[in-house]
């Protein structure tokens, strides 16, 4: 599967973003497809938002900070941390 961002106001590392927020996974279970399996089509049907500037930093932001958890340390309590500033982040983007 690839993903692209579809603009340069969206990027790929927000749709990757999003799509690992709580409020995103639960969208998709409930409304798009409530198998295990996430595919492209799923991705296409995603209500994306377009950010502002300083979200959009802040969504890659906090990619780049969980990749790099990911690929050094992979601490559960760390990447737990990030997980909850992506819900909120996300949360703040949607105005739930």
């Amino acid at each position: 599967m690839s993903l692209f961002g579809m603009t340069d106001k969206v990027s790929e590392y927000m749709i990757i973003s999003l799509i690992n927020s709580t409020f995103m996974s639960k969208y998709v279970d409930d409304f798009v497809n409530n198998t295990q399996t996430f595919q492209i089509n799923d991705a296409r049907q995603i209500p994306i938002i377009i950010p502002t500037t300083d979200q959009l930093a802040q969504f890659t932001d906090i990619f780049n900070r969980a990749l790099h958890i990911k690929k050094t340390t992979n601490n559960d309590d760390e990447l737990a941390v990030i997980q909850k500033e992506l819900d909120e982040l996300t949360h703040a983007l949607y105005n739930l």
